[in-house]
């Protein structure tokens, strides 16, 4: 952990240290750190040279020297201007929030085109959390599913703030087309964390997996004929590959790294000619 601070280097944090500490320099550079916690990825970024701005539900919590955290809240419009910022971390956040379309077009709205989007998240999509999700609808088959007891991990007072546990976990295929929609192309998704269970299963199972997801993609892709042939049959083809990626199948955690490929006109211009036709 970080002496001074005191940041555990464990769990998924141990691998956005990791990537943060392989970026170049990154003097005159603005990192927006949204949920930023404790202020743990703030404090590498900063390491690095980056100007922050830390944003929370909680910004009290951020303990920090030099980082200045203010208040946001995800289901809402960023406290960010327009086209403000290089880089954007949304470290453990996007599965507290429901509406993530809403989301992700705030994201996109306060990143400069070809900006950089890092998102991690609890996965649903490796093996063993596929099987857990069959047999008790929960991530992991020894957690009970989701009821009002667990849904709020946190509450204050007289206040109106509400801090949601893990009640909106979203698998990687609606991860992928609500990035897609929202403007961002994946630049790279880094390993996490290995679920030896997810392993085990997945050496008992893939060989079902992948037949049964190339099934769907020979069935599916005569559908839709209204999107030209090749851009259609490259889009499920995607699917077909992040279905059957051994990072998908076998690791802990999603760990995105994305680029603002469009502004939100451009990504709905783009959405208008899919459908054009329906």
């Amino acid at each position: 952990m970080d002496e001074k601070y005191e940041f555990p280097h464990a769990g998924i944090h141990q691998f956005v240290v990791k990537y943060i500490e392989s970026l170049p320099d990154l003097t005159g550079k603005v990192v927006a750190d949204i949920p930023c916690g404790d202020g743990r990825a703030s404090f590498s970024f900063k390491q690095r040279g980056a100007t922050i701005k830390a944003l929370d539900l909680y910004p009290e919590f951020v303990k920090v020297e030099g980082v200045e955290p203010n208040f946001a809240d995800l289901s809402k419009r960023l406290p960010l201007e327009d086209s403000c910022v290089d880089y954007l971390i949304c470290q453990e956040g996007i599965e507290h929030i429901s509406d993530k379309i809403r989301m992700f077009q705030e994201f996109n709205r306060v990143l400069k085109k070809g900006g950089t989007l890092i998102i991690t998240a609890p996965s649903i999509s490796h093996v063993r959390g596929r099987l857990s999700m069959f047999l008790v609808e929960s991530d992991l088959w020894r957690r009970s599913a989701p009821n009002e007891m667990d849904s709020v991990w946190f509450s204050e007072g007289e206040s109106d703030r509400l801090y949601f546990g893990h009640l909106f976990l979203i698998g990687v295929h609606h991860l992928l087309t609500i990035c897609t929609l929202c403007g961002f192309e994946t630049v790279e998704r880094r390993k996490t964390k290995v679920s030896t269970t997810s392993v085990i299963l997945g050496i008992l199972f893939y060989p079902f997996i992948a037949l049964m997801t190339l099934i769907a993609y020979n069935s599916y892709k005569r559908k839709n004929k209204h999107v030209e042939k090749s851009r259609r049959y490259a889009i499920l083809w995607e699917r077909v590959k992040l279905n059957l990626s051994t990072t998908t199948m076998f690791r802990r955690h999603i760990f995105w790294v994305l680029r603002k490929d469009k502004e939100l006109s451009e990504a709905l211009a783009d959405i208008k000619e899919l459908t054009h036709g329906m």
